[in-house]
């Protein structure tokens, strides 16, 4: 069964792409499946509406981006970390050991999981852990340990999502009007409708496949509502 969404968590471009999404998963798994056509017609007529009731388009572009830069410095994060994890291992070579314990305990203080947190405490950890590498010792451990260039890429990593974010923020903050509490009662009651009718005919075990669609509907419900939460 399709999970419970909490749509009061959900602004609207994260409904536009949780609805979009959703209806992409299903028109996949199901191409040839008339029992969904109409509503994944009404679906998308219904997302079209909504997307310009927030003007999606002018926004959306902005938002992927921040996306992007935020996984790109998770990436270079946990790059780093797994680089030092992978020295802890190199016992004939005690120098780098030390220097790998030392790193190691520095990641520790700020968090192994830093890149799971919202994004602004994620940058708030990424500033501090900076500047804890930034000390004679840690630099010094970093040359030894081969890893200046990741330490490097993270704070580029940091910079871009940092500029970014604020923009994105700038721009939502001018674009606020009562047509975004609109696009949400336009879609909303359609995306439910169409939830219902996929669980009704998974219960009457109507359409073949349907569980595996299910899942990966409920795996788009789980990110999204993470995103949203940030």
């Amino acid at each position: 069964m399709i999970k419970e969404v909490y749509y009061s968590y959900l602004n609207p471009e994260n409904l536009i792409s949780l609805a979009e999404l959703s209806a992409k998963i299903v028109k996949n798994n199901h191409p040839d499946e008339s029992l969904f056509s109409k509503s994944i017609t009404n679906l998308n007529t219904t997302i079209k509406q909504a997307e310009l009731a927030v003007g999606k388009s002018s926004k959306e572009a902005l938002t992927n981006k921040v996306y992007e830069a935020d996984t790109n410095r998770d990436a270079t994060f946990i790059g780093f970390r797994n680089h030092i994890d992978a020295g802890l291992r190199r016992h004939r070579n005690v120098e780098y050991l030390e220097a790998c314990k030392r790193l190691n305990s520095i990641i520790n203080t700020h968090g192994r999981d830093v890149h799971k947190l919202p994004y602004v405490e994620q940058s708030t950890v990424f500033n501090s852990l900076q500047e804890a590498l930034n000390t004679k010792t840690a630099k010094n451990d970093l040359v030894t340990t081969n890893t200046t260039d990741w330490v490097g890429d993270l704070s580029l990593d940091q910079q871009e999502f940092e500029m970014i974010f604020a923009q994105r923020n700038a721009n939502k903050a001018a674009n606020i009007t009562i047509t975004d509490k609109e696009s949400v009662q336009l879609l909303k009651p359609e995306l439910k409708k169409f939830y219902i009718l996929i669980n009704a005919f998974y219960i009457n075990e109507q359409v073949s496949g349907l569980e595996n669609t299910i899942n990966e509907i409920n795996s788009t419900i789980d990110r999204i509502l993470v995103s949203a939460k940030r």
